[in-house]
Formats: structure tokens, C-alpha cells, sequence
């Protein structure tokens, strides 16, 4: 009878140490899978990057989307931002309407985005969201700095050139819901991004960032371009808005009229 006893608690005792052991290692088949580990060198190297973003001023952004992001309206975006005191910016958006594709000017000024998409006047677009929203480009948690130190698994690969500036590439990846506010997911559909999306990044000797590659999709890429660090821009509200009676959900597509203004 105690022999039994002892192989039963022999056997408790390992299936004790089992489940220890399946714990320890991650065995749960719900839990998202742990981070890769960055080299030191290529994560001290995104901080410093990520830093320096952050205490960016101004800036000019050259975005483009090589092909199609299902919740983004614009495949192109140049602009001079402002990051300091509140963010303000101008330039021209390339939107797909209808197959044809329009380059509308815009301002983002005091949280509003104006834009002339049709050539027919500057409309009032509330946010931007339904164009692009600039504003998030270089915000500290949801554009260029958040992309920085979310980076997984990063690694340095030499170094190129890019736009004139020798930079050295940092290869690898983030959760898709990093790069949300970005590529135009919200709501529910941003918080279920979680696929690690191949990231580049490359930065020049003084930390700054020069390019971002994200690739949200299976053959989609969409590129950052950054230059002219800290050189502000003048921007005005422009004239003769029309304000909408209620706000652009999106932009018009390929011929249809200016919506009216609201009435007074």
C-alpha cells in the first residue's frame, strides 16, 4: 500500500512540474506570443530617434501608399507641419475618387481641417479623418515616435541614403494597432490590429528620422518621408469657407457638386 502511495505522488509530483514548466514557458494557447528581442544597439538607436520626434517643432512630410489601404481615402499626402504650440499644417492631398485621381489643397489649423477637393471652394471637413489627419503623424503616441519605440525584433541593417542624408536602416516589426491612427483604422477596428506588420525605419547620425516604411497589408506599402527638421511654416485659415449643414462624412467623389453651406 505505501509503495502505491509513493507512485501516486510521484506521479502528481511531475504533473505539478509540468504545468510549472508550460506556464513558465508561455503554454497558454490564448496568449499573444512574446515580443522579439531588439539588439541593444538598434533599440538605443530608435529611443534617441524617438526623442528627438518628439521635441520636433516643425517638419515636412511627404506620405505615400503604394497600393490600397481599404480605410484610407488618400494615397498621397505633402505637407509643412507645425508640432508646436498646437499643431497646424498645409499642403495638398492625392485622393483616389472613382478611379481618378484628384490633388486637393488643404489646411489644418486650430483642430480643423479645410480642404478644396473639387476645385469648387474650400468645405469645412471637421477632423480630416475622412481625408488624412495630419495631426497624427508626429504625435508622440500615435504617429512617427509611438512607430519608433514599438518596434520589435529590431535590428540594424548598414547604412543608405535617403534624401540626401546618410541614415542608418532599423528593420523590424509592429502591432498593426500602432500604425492604426495612421493608415485610418479606428474604433473597434483598431483595437483588434494586432498583426505584426513589417516596419523600416532610418534615422541619420543627429537621431532624426528620415524615412518610415510600414507595410499594412500584403503588397501595400506606405512610406514617411521627414526633412526640414524644426523649420516651421506660416498657416492662415483660408478664405471663403463653406461650412457644410452637416459635416462631410468623406470626400465627393469623382462629380459630385460642392455640398451647400449651412444657411447665414
Amino acid at each position: 500500500m505505501k509503495r502505491h502511495r509513493r507512485i501516486r505522488g510521484a506521479v502528481l509530483a511531475l504533473g505539478a512540474a509540468a504545468a510549472l514548466t508550460l506556464t513558465a514557458c508561455g503554454g497558454d494557447p490564448d496568449s499573444d506570443p512574446a515580443p522579439a528581442a531588439s539588439d541593444p544597439a538598434a533599440a538605443e538607436l530608435l529611443n534617441k530617434a524617438a526623442e528627438a520626434t518628439e521635441a520636433l517643432t516643425g517638419a515636412t512630410l511627404e506620405i505615400a501608399v503604394s497600393g490600397t489601404v481599404q480605410s484610407l481615402n488618400a494615397t498621397a499626402v505633402a505637407a509643412e507641419v507645425n508640432t508646436r504650440p498646437t499643431v497646424s499644417g498645409k499642403g495638398t492631398a492625392t485622393l483616389d475618387m472613382g478611379g481618378k485621381k484628384v490633388t486637393a489643397p488643404f489646411v489644418y489649423l486650430d483642430g480643423a481641417f479645410y480642404a478644396n477637393v473639387d476645385g469648387g471652394g474650400w468645405i469645412d471637413y471637421g477632423d480630416g479623418r475622412s481625408i488624412y489627419d495630419v495631426s497624427r503623424v508626429l504625435d508622440a503616441k500615435a504617429g512617427v515616435p509611438g512607430i519608433l519605440r514599438g518596434l520589435e525584433g529590431a535590428k540594424t541593417d548598414g547604412t543608405e541614403d535617403v534624401n540626401g542624408a546618410r541614415a542608418t536602416k532599423v528593420t523590424g516589426t509592429v502591432p498593426a494597432k500602432t500604425v492604426a491612427a495612421l493608415t485610418g483604422a479606428t474604433g473597434e477596428e483598431a483595437a483588434k490590429a494586432t498583426t505584426p506588420l513589417g516596419t523600416t525605419v532610418w534615422i541619420t547620425a543627429e537621431h532624426q528620422v528620415a524615412r518610415v516604411v510600414v507595410e499594412p497589408a500584403t503588397g501595400t506599402t506606405m512610406t514617411i518621408d521627414v526633412s526640414n527638421w524644426n523649420v516651421g511654416t506660416e498657416v492662415t485659415r483660408p478664405r471663403g469657407v463653406q461650412t457644410p449643414t452637416v459635416a462631410p462624412p468623406s470626400p465627393p467623389a469623382s462629380g459630385e457638386p460642392t455640398r451647400e453651406p449651412a444657411a447665414g
